[in-house]
């Protein structure tokens, strides 16, 4: 392979590599919506259990659920558990004989879409003394994986999305494109046999990639929930009683099974290699002129690989929010569309760009133009569809993920991602037209005439590496991170603030007030004042309007943050006609 052709590999691995993670289209992470006990409670006795109730099922798994003391001890009995099967709650049992005082609970949950989330309250039974020792934020502190554990882990993400298009894409390519192309287009000429046996060399070894691919990506993700959930490294991660929680998960599930269907698909095409998975030509009987087609793959070949080919195309919705978030009815088909429509498509350029050559090589050019107009006219309606459907499932998707509003498509970065891949989309359609109306008429009139592809095959190229180019920009999407939560002192008053998800556009933000002494709500707010600034762009103070959604509990619902960066918000809370505290916390928003 020259230089040239390794870097056009290693670009067109990474385009898909962005393409793969398109799937996995931004959605909100899981929210806390209550806690038993509730926020600031003052409990006369000691509960048996702290509840965490969230808007979607959540892995609570990895001590997901710690509750401290005063002093930052922990009290909890470390059996996290879901009430009454419940995926939404999570629970965590108390030591008996708890003494009077402050406690706080503390989550770090995971989300439907893999992505950690974590927060905390504090309650207090009988005299809560002198108020806990360490904040939330304190508690949490050190949880996180760490950016190069959540960049290993998007890696894996997109590596696992482009097995998937390798393969279903490779399979759908090898029934609806090549076979049906080769069929028609070999003629008595020399080279057929050859280039066939070529191709399913090349072919063969697009689909053992894909399996060694699949099965690596879903081992590393394991091992790298388990890294994410419990603010590891990967290394601490090894251990095998990390891995069994994981597995134990709806996540690990879902991915030890997919590690399980890639090795059942390797064993499949080693098994039916004798059979001929991949059709090749033979020359003619003894006595007759060109070549005959060896025999189809028996039907039991095709079904072994259909049935785990077809788990794989909707393990990504099972493992997602897809099956979690409502409505699940829209959702899922709504997803499983989107993966298939971009394996075959993805699948089918990879095929065209790596794969084919290898035969078209090998033929004289007379051929060489008839197989590849032969290919490109299965190929390109083919390839039309799957865009049209993958425009059609993102945009459903991205509507139900907008509560069916069109404004955020201008007020919201994942609005505008929408927009931008829409546009990317129709200019992919007038470039699969060009291959339509221009490349394939040429190649079939230079068939006839006995001319190589010349001037056409170079069009081709140019326009498979158009749509590559195309396809390799993945416009940022509102993913998040999580909520940001930080703590600080205002007088006599304890803050926290929290920001979800801590992104540019809109966010949520709850201003909590507690009695610094006893924990407890603080209820003797005046009036509230919160601003936003952005010193380092010059982003003077913002108003932010809040408005109270219980005792010393307030809320902001989508207020804007833009741009990016270090946010300063300031607190101000008058509690009497003289006096007021203020304090001004940082929040980073990306």
């Amino acid at each position: 392979m020259t230089a040239r052709a390794r870097r056009g590999l290693a670009a067109g691995a990474a385009a898909l590599l962005c393409i793969g993670l398109a799937p996995a289209a931004a959605h909100a992470h899981a929210t806390l919506e209550g806690t038993s006990p509730a926020r600031g409670t003052d409990l006369k006795t000691a509960p048996r259990a702290v509840t965490f109730r969230f808007d979607e099922p959540v892995e609570g798994n990895f001590g997901a659920v710690r509750v401290f003391d005063a002093r930052g001890n922990r009290v909890d009995d470390n059996q996290v558990k879901h009430p009454g099967g419940r995926g939404a709650l999570v629970s965590v049992g108390l030591r008996p004989g708890l003494k009077d005082g402050t406690y706080t609970a503390t989550y770090r949950v995971i989300s439907a879409d893999s992505h950690p989330v974590s927060g905390g309250v504090v309650f207090s039974i009988g005299d809560p003394g002198n108020g806990p020792a360490r904040t939330v934020s304190d508690l949490l502190s050190g949880s996180s994986a760490g950016p190069v554990t959540e960049l290993a882990f998007g890696i894996a993400r997109g590596v696992d999305y482009l097995a998937i298009a390798l393969m279903l894409g490779g399979l759908a390519f090898l029934l609806l494109s090549w076979r049906p192309a080769l069929m028609g287009a070999a003629g008595a000429g020399g080279g057929w046999p050859e280039a066939s046996e070529a191709f399913a060399a090349r072919a063969t070894r697009m689909l053992a990639l894909a399996v060694v691919l699949g099965i690596a990506a879903g081992a590393a993700g394991i091992v790298l929930q388990g890294a994410t959930a419990g603010g590891t490294t990967f290394w601490s991660a090894l251990d095998p009683g990390v891995v069994r929680e994981v597995i134990g998960t709806r996540f690990g599930r879902i991915s030890t099974l997919r590690v399980v269907d890639w090795a059942l698909l390797g064993a499949v095409l080693v098994a039916g290699a004798g059979a001929r998975t991949i059709p090749v030509l033979r020359p003619a009987a003894v006595g007759a002129a060109g070549v005959a087609p060896a025999p189809f793959p028996r039907a039991g070949v095709l079904a072994a690989l259909a049935v785990p080919a077809a788990f794989l195309l909707v393990s990504p919705a099972l493992a997602g929010h897809a099956t979690t978030q409502h409505p699940v009815a829209a959702l899922l088909p709504l997803d499983v569309l989107h993966v298939a429509a971009m394996s075959v498509w993805i699948g089918g350029l990879v095929a065209l760009l790596f794969v084919l050559p290898s035969a078209t090589r090998l033929l004289d050019p007379p051929e060489r133009s008839r197989l590849l107009a032969a290919v490109l006219l299965r190929f390109s309606p083919i390839a039309l569809v799957c865009v049209i459907a993958l425009a059609v499932t993102g945009t459903g998707q991205g509507l139900i993920d907008m509560g069916w509003s069109l404004s955020p498509l201008t007020s919201t970065p994942f609005g505008r991602a929408v927009l931008v891949k829409l546009v990317l989309l129709i200019v992919l359609v007038g470039v699969a037209a060009v291959n339509r109306q221009r490349v394939v008429p040429a190649l079939k009139r230079l068939a006839g005439g006995g001319e190589p592809p010349g001037a056409a095959g170079r069009l081709l190229r140019r326009t498979l590496r158009s749509e590559v180019a195309l396809v390799s920009y993945a416009p940022p999407v509102a993913t998040g991170s999580g909520p940001v939560t930080k703590n600080a002192r205002m007088g006599p008053i304890q803050l926290q603030t929290t920001v979800d998800p801590a992104r540019v556009g809109a966010n949520q933000m709850h201003v909590y007030l507690f009695d610094a002494k006893s924990g407890a709500a603080y209820t003797k707010t005046k009036e509230l004042t919160v601003q936003a600034a952005l010193p380092g762009k010059g982003i003077g103070k913002l108003n932010v309007t809040m408005h109270q959604a219980g005792p010393g509990h307030y809320v902001a619902d989508a207020f804007q943050l833009v741009p990016g960066g270090d946010w300063q918000v300031t607190v101000t809370d008058r509690v009497s006609d003289f006096d007021q505290y203020t304090a001004t916390v940082k929040v980073p928003v990306r």
